[in-house]
């Protein structure tokens, strides 16, 4: 009898593309939720997530003052109750996901360096860990991401080269235009907040999803590309 096998199947690769910006708490609760699906996902090694930057207030100061982002969010006219109970529903959902949120000691910085410091880290191969640490910087440990210095501790930490993380302090301009080309992306896609979801480069999720959602959209497109 002849063998007509043609060796293993190699499935195709399902890729998502994550527009965030690391002061955004919906980015950070939606991007662990995407990561525990991912992870329980019986094709999870077979998904490549890619984090693109964004800045949702582009004129924020180099460095904030501690504890003054609800008073920042108050002087923009929202509801101190609502931005409260906003903190306590994140908090909850954060919670069940594994991620600590303290809002209250946030420093509204802007967050162009640490940028800088995601766009490094996909030349190496390190985002989501240098991604997870920028989150828990913002929203855990109250620290100030526009020091550079502490960026660049917290991503060597993370599985940054310290040469590269040394190279971002050096020099300003060190992934500034891999920053704003990922800014201009979206603005060609039409996104108008984050977080941002673009699976297989067709289908657009907007916002923090249930896992629910995720788990079934991630399920249909790879069912879809690898039933060609």
């Amino acid at each position: 009898m002849t063998d007509t096998s043609t060796g293993p199947v190699t499935s195709q690769r399902l890729a998502v593309d994550v527009w965030l910006d690391v002061a955004c708490p919906f980015c950070a609760l939606g991007d662990k939720r995407l990561e525990n699906v991912r992870a329980a996902l019986p094709f999870g090694e077979d998904i490549d997530v890619t984090y693109h930057s964004y800045q949702l207030d582009p004129a924020a100061p180099a460095h904030g003052e501690p504890g003054t982002a609800t008073q920042k969010l108050v002087a923009r006219g929202m509801d101190p109750r609502q931005i409260e109970a906003s903190h306590r529903h994140l908090t909850e959902q954060g919670h069940a996901e594994g991620f600590r949120f303290s809002f209250e000691d946030s420093v509204p910085s802007n967050t162009f360096d640490a940028h800088r410091f995601l766009q490094a880290a996909r030349a190496e191969g390190v985002q989501q860990p240098v991604l997870d640490t920028l989150f828990r910087a913002y929203f855990s440990d109250g620290v100030d991401v526009g020091d550079l210095a502490l960026l660049r501790d917290r991503a060597v930490e993370a599985g940054l080269s310290a040469e590269l993380a040394d190279q971002i302090v050096a020099d300003a301009d060190a992934f500034r235009s891999e920053v704003e080309a990922d800014i201009a992306q979206a603005a060609a896609y039409g996104i108008q907040g984050v977080p941002f979801f673009v699976i297989d480069g067709r289908y657009g999720i907007s916002g923090a999803q249930p896992s629910e959602a995720f788990e079934q959209a991630l399920t249909q497109v790879y069912t879809e590309i690898n039933a060609k």
